[in-house]
This record gives structure tokens, sequence and C-alpha cells, in this order.
């Protein structure tokens, strides 16, 4: 005699999710038919193992009813950036001086996208795997994606741009050590 087991129920996957900044944090939507999940990643440490920016962080959902679910020690671990299409922001005030981005030489002509002129536009990070029912949504969230645009709209928004596209640029340790304090500092602010 056979018998036939019930295949477990399969979530559906979510792949990418998009974000914009608010404030020191990234705030999207998932959106499941007609139910709208408010999203938020708020990252609160920055490292850079091997060069590569990683945020560690909290994820809050929140369903369409009920309580809004968070989970700590959620890792964002870049995988990529997209350069960005308008000016690079202006430089942090907190800046200290000896991590303003000198001015190269050139071999080719400058542009509005060129070094110190240039900016990220978008960065795309792997999160580290998250449980969607802990969360409350009926997703497989295991390898997700989270395509934050940097669409600046104040002073610690345009802050982070800024520094994290002098990070991307970085030619020395120091530099590099001195963005990430920086950046750390701003996450804390």
């Amino acid at each position: 005699m056979f018998t036939q087991k019930k295949p477990a129920t399969t979530l559906r996957k979510l792949h990418s999710l998009h974000a914009l900044p608010d404030g020191r944090a990234f705030t999207g939507k998932i959106e499941i038919g007609k139910a709208r999940y408010q999203f938020t990643f708020t990252p609160q440490e920055a490292s850079a193992p091997n060069g590569k920016l990683t945020l560690r962080g909290s994820v809050k959902v929140k369903p369409p009813t009920g309580s809004a679910r968070t989970v700590n020690q959620v890792t964002a671990s870049l995988l990529a950036t997209q350069g960005s299409i308008v000016s690079a922001p202006p430089v942090p005030k907190s800046l200290p001086a000896a991590l303003q981005l000198e001015q190269p030489t050139r071999s080719l002509p400058a542009t509005d996208a060129t070094d110190e002129q240039s900016s990220v536009g978008v960065l795309y990070f792997k999160l580290s795997p998250l449980d969607g029912r802990a969360l409350g949504v009926p997703l497989d969230l295991s390898a997700v994606q989270l395509n934050a645009r940097l669409y600046a709209t104040a002073e610690v928004e345009r802050d982070f741009q800024w520094l994290v596209s002098a990070l991307v640029l970085a030619k020395t340790e120091a530099q590099l050590t001195g963005y990430l304090a920086e950046i750390n500092r701003s996450l804390k602010a």
C-alpha cells in the first residue's frame, strides 16, 4: 500500500523590496493583493568587512491590522550601488576637514558625475534571512534584496548619502575607517 504525503505549504518568495530614506531609516511597502504592510529597516551600526558596507539594525513590519512586529540584529550587506543622476549632496557640516574628499588629478574632463561630484543613488543590500511568519507577513522572506533609493529630502538623509558615496570612493584604509566612524556617529545621533 502506498500513501502519499500532503505537500508542505510553501510560501511565495519575496525577492526584492523597494525603500526610501526616512530620517535614519529606510521605509517601504510589501503589498500582497490589497493588503499593505509597512516595512522599516533602521540601521544602528555600520561596518565594512572586506571593504563592503554592512549595516546592522532592526526590521519592523506593521500589518494592515494589528500591532507592528520587530526583529533586531538584521544585517544588510551591500551587493552593489548605482550612481545618482543628480548632483552630489553637500559635504556634511559636521565632517572633519581631514575626511573631505581631495580634488583628484584628472586626465579626462570633469562632468557633473565625476569623482567628488558623483554620488550613490541606490544601494542594493542582501538582508539576512527573515521569518515572514514571525513578522506577520505570509511570504518567504529568507532571501530578500533591499533596494534603497537615496532620494534625500532632509539633512540627515543628505549627510548619509554623502558619507556612503565617499565610502564607496575611499582609496585608503584611513578614509574607509573615517567614513565608517562618521556613518556610525550619524546613526546614533
